[in-house]
């Protein structure tokens, strides 16, 4: 396979992170070479992830130029060390660009949590651009029945619930409640449906909460028994109402709305859990003393990625339509716009970009 690789690209650049953060276009961006066990990969499409406008709001210092993490291209150059059948190869690159594989996260199957780890986006440069550099060891490769643009939500959006779902398994037995705030977003609406797939999963009843009708539609046709509007009613009363008082037995909190961590907390049930996804800014804190948590018996848990395992089993579930990403497909030069979309929470599902060809 013989392709002819540019010097430079067109590839998006967060500016002046912080409230004026812009997105300028460039089209004069260098293409770097792929150096030992990397490829370089031409890039067909990438998802726009929250933690995205975290960096373009000024919250990450630690940051590289060139944003996002849902990418999905084809290997056209190969780095030393690599073998030759990758080179033509549809892959998916994700949150996580490489892991160590010998720390003790690692070594214990938790390469999501691997200290070393290095990441799209921040350590590296990430998928807005028209070739991009990965670790050929943590390439995702995509099914032939799933198109790119479907599968660039699952690199990081699907993943992370998958997650956060095995992190609150051992809290939900058949029947229980799992709350799932944020539900209409790029990875709430995932969650539902994973949540809600009884394949794998307990029967649960889930209740959705995000605000407006298309929301709370999506929310029901994906799996939602009840939905609460968090910008009409009274989140905390009404999950209590419905589950006749007791409260939940597990929530995802998606949002990085710190009023949605402070509801879980007053509607969990006594022993309940709340595993925590959305990205607040670092000086946030609880509205919880320690003695309320050992009191009720809480666990509060994180999550911000899946394992590699769990990634490949989301692919082969979404080739069989067991988890369809709603998804917008925009041209590149809409990146400025759908940023500031994002920003405001003004998506339902998730955004893709077309990379130019």
């Amino acid at each position: 396979m013989m392709t002819e690789i540019p010097n430079v690209q067109t590839a998006a650049l967060i500016k002046d992170p912080g409230p004026n953060a812009w997105i300028e276009v460039r089209h004069d961006y260098p293409v770097a070479q792929p150096g030992q066990n990397e490829v370089l990969l031409k890039m067909e499409c990438s998802g726009i992830c929250y933690s995205d406008i975290y960096v373009y709001t000024g919250n990450n210092p630690h940051y590289n130029e060139v944003p996002c993490h849902e990418g999905v291209g084809q290997v056209v150059q190969l780095g030393p060390g690599v073998a030759d059948a990758l080179l033509g190869q549809r892959v998916g690159l994700g949150w996580i660009y490489s892991v160590c594989g010998h720390c003790y996260n690692c070594m214990a199957g938790r390469d999501n949590w691997c200290v070393n780890q290095c990441n799209t986006g921040t350590d590296k440069p990430g998928t807005m651009q028209q070739y991009v550099v990965a670790n050929a060891d943590y390439l995702m490769p995509i099914p032939d029945e799933l198109s790119s643009f479907h599968a660039a939500p699952f690199l990081c959006g699907g993943i992370t619930m998958v997650g956060a779902l095995s992190l609150c398994d051992d809290a939900l037995e058949d029947g229980d409640t799992l709350v799932i705030s944020g539900s209409g977003g790029g990875l709430g609406h995932l969650g539902l449906q994973i949540a809600s797939n009884t394949k794998n999963q307990k029967r649960l009843n889930i209740i959705a909460i995000d605000t407006g009708s298309v929301k709370q539609k999506l929310s029901v046709d994906l799996g939602a028994a009840a939905f609460i509007d968090f910008k009409t009613e009274d989140v905390v009363k009404k999950v209590m109402e419905l589950t006749n008082g007791k409260g939940a037995d597990a929530a995802i909190v998606v949002p990085e709305a710190t009023e949605a961590f402070a509801q879980a907390l007053k509607y969990l049930r006594y022993t309940g859990t709340m595993i925590c996804v959305g990205i607040t800014k670092m000086d946030y804190r609880f509205p919880i003393s320690p003695t309320d948590l050992e009191y009720r018996g809480l666990t509060i848990k994180g999550c911000h990625v899946g394992t590699k395992k769990q990634m490949n089993d989301l692919l082969i579930s979404a080739e069989k339509k067991e988890v369809t990403p709603k998804v917008e497909v925009f041209e590149f030069s809409k990146i400025d716009e759908l940023f500031q979309r994002v920003k405001h929470g003004d998506v339902v599902g998730r955004f893709v970009v077309q990379i130019p060809q």
